[in-house]
């Protein structure tokens, strides 16, 4: 039974599904705008009042492009300005509690120091731009969740399932992170595992 999923499609005809099958919460998507291969990503208003009304739990993590395919421009100060302020104009727009989680995506393996130099302006940013309203976290490896969770940057980890990816194994090793993506790509629902 997977108790947490993560999807990029909308949930809400799939609702009574995922309680019968021992879902209880559900990670959706903000970002600017769905791509055309991922027409339903963005968490909508009638879906988080259609999980939130069924008793589900809904966590968001903002995922644009989050430096994939090694992209690391994507993770600048200024992208990290213009994300944050997209998240939280969604996060108030959905009434998403203050004091709750949003997680910024870092969808690559990013391990060399310079690297992870270049990315801590973007968590910066994104830690100023949403200014204590809500919780940073970080989505992608162990090495970049450690590294900003050190810098102060972000207060929770959610490991990705890529455990190749430098420093996750390390870090699934300790007490530092929220979330592990344990499965990928499967038609069920897929488990997470928090502590």
């Amino acid at each position: 039974m997977y108790t947490v999923i993560d999807t990029p499609w909308d949930t809400t005809s799939y609702i009574p599904q995922l309680i019968s099958g021992g879902v209880e919460a559900v990670i959706r998507y903000y970002n600017h705008q769905n791509s055309t291969a991922l027409p339903e990503k963005q968490l909508g208003e009638n879906e988080a009042k259609a999980l939130a009304g069924a008793g589900l739990s809904i966590a968001v993590i903002f995922e644009q492009d989050g430096g994939a395919g090694g992209r690391i421009s994507d993770l600048d100060a200024e992208s990290g300005n213009s994300d944050s302020a997209r998240a939280l104009a969604l996060a108030k727009s959905l009434g998403q509690p203050p004091g709750s989680a949003i997680y910024f995506s870092v969808d690559y393996d990013y391990y060399e120091d310079a690297d992870l130099q270049k990315i801590k302006p973007y968590f910066a940013a994104v830690s100023s731009g949403l200014a204590g309203m809500y919780r940073v976290g970080v989505y992608g490896s162990g090495t970049v969740g450690a590294t900003m969770q050190d810098a102060g940057y972000a207060e929770l980890i959610w490991l990705a399932g890529s455990t190749g990816w430098s420093g996750t194994q390390k870090t699934l090793d300790t007490d530092r992170w929220a979330l592990f993506q344990s499965e990928l790509d499967i038609a069920t629902p897929c488990r997470m595992t928090a502590t």
